[in-house]
């Protein structure tokens, strides 16, 4: 439940998602997916040889953190409790419906990973580093924080194999009719996590900025308003999916076009 760096995140990501692929439950989506950039974050920092992280004990330990969120939220899910953030508990419960697609359970996890638990990742860990007031350590954490988007990039042909394999999801089928096709949906899809994790920066600023003056006030209005972001995203997918399994002939004859185009 408490994972110190990236290797032990892996760990507990894949043994989570074995266990609920192994019950069938639509769960497993995202910790499979997750699991997927934990492994190349993984692979990054103990390749090491391009210098491509500044500073990688940093990362490994941001990804301890990071999983422990999700990991906490999960436990309260498997309990049958709420998680006492909206977007979490969305997801949860469209995974208990059983009804979206892969992918869908998949964003849902992502968007409030991304969107609520790595803001709060990042502050707690630069905490801890006492790296709060110090500039050349901040642009450095931001610059490896804005390198992970070359992970997600990568890994997303990864990513749309398995769920169209594992879990034969309809939508994933579609964006990978053609190559064509699978770069213009992993371009789309890459600009609107990108725009997540530019926010995510956004908000760790504004947590920082509580520290010694507005305290645990200003601190919670902060949260507040990532959990009112993140679960109106969140709301937007659940009800959307519907709409998307109703839309898949049509979003299949895009695709057709799509590629012929190209």
């Amino acid at each position: 439940m408490t994972p110190a760096n990236v290797s032990e995140a892996l760990i507990a990501l894949e043994t989570v998602a074995a266990r609920l692929r192994e019950r069938n439950d639509p769960r497993a989506v995202f910790p499979d997916v997750y699991a997927v950039i934990t492994r190349r974050v993984k692979e990054a920092i103990v390749d090491g040889s391009d210098g491509r992280f500044l500073e990688p004990a940093w990362i490994s330990r941001l990804a301890g953190i990071f999983c422990e969120y999700y990991l906490t939220a999960l436990a309260a899910s498997l309990d049958g409790r709420s998680t006492g953030i909206e977007a979490w508990d969305v997801a949860f419960q469209c995974a208990s419906a059983g009804g979206p697609a892969a992918a869908v359970h998949g964003l849902l996890g992502i968007n409030a990973h991304i969107n609520y638990d790595l803001a709060l990742g990042l502050y707690r860990n630069i905490v801890q580093h006492g790296a709060a007031q110090d500039a050349r350590l901040l642009d450095r954490y931001r610059h490896d924080h804005d390198l992970v988007n070359e992970i997600l990039a990568a890994a997303m042909p990864e990513i749309f194999a398995i769920l169209r394999a594992r879990y034969r999801c309809p939508l994933a089928r579609t964006a990978t009719f053609s190559r064509d096709v699978e770069r213009a949906v992993s371009s789309v899809v890459m600009f609107l996590l990108r725009r997540w994790r530019d926010r995510v920066w956004t908000d760790l600023l504004s947590l920082l900025a509580t520290l010694g003056h507005t305290g645990e006030t200003g601190k919670r209005a902060v949260l507040v308003r990532m959990d009112q972001r993140s679960g109106k995203i969140a709301r937007t997918f659940a009800a959307g999916h519907g709409a998307l399994r109703v839309g898949a002939p049509l979003a299949r004859g895009a695709a057709l076009t799509l590629a012929l185009a190209a």
